[in-house]
């Protein structure tokens, strides 16, 4: 029963991509040919990410590091504001004088 279902089912597709075989000869050619204007479009397109790419890396690579060492010039003026600031001032402690220590508690420790 399914086999002779299946052999109509398969005789039917043979048939339509047959007769989708015989189709018009401008149709082809008009497939061939928007296929190939895609493709030469999406190789544009992706060229010009390609070179628009290797144009914005390199600046935002310098304003990140104009960034930082904006951001390490300030750590440091902070630290010898700090450490001024302890020199004229009594020592309490050991903390006072460096202030580069960071205080923490490890919540999950992965041992391996």
């Amino acid at each position: 029963m399914f086999n002779s279902s299946f052999r109509q089912q398969a005789a039917a597709w043979q048939q339509q991509f047959a007769h989708r075989q015989r189709g018009n000869l401008l149709q082809r050619i008009l497939a061939w040919l928007v296929l190939g204007i895609m493709l030469v479009v999406a190789a544009a397109i992706l060229l010009f990410m390609l070179l628009l790419s290797w144009l914005v890396i390199p600046i935002v690579i310098y304003r990140y590091r104009k960034k930082m060492r904006r951001f390490t010039e300030a750590a440091r003026q902070h630290a010898e504001q700090q450490q001024h600031h302890g020199q004229r001032h009594d020592h309490s402690g050991p903390a006072s004088r460096d202030s580069r220590v960071i205080e923490g508690e490890v919540l999950n420790k992965d041992e391996r």
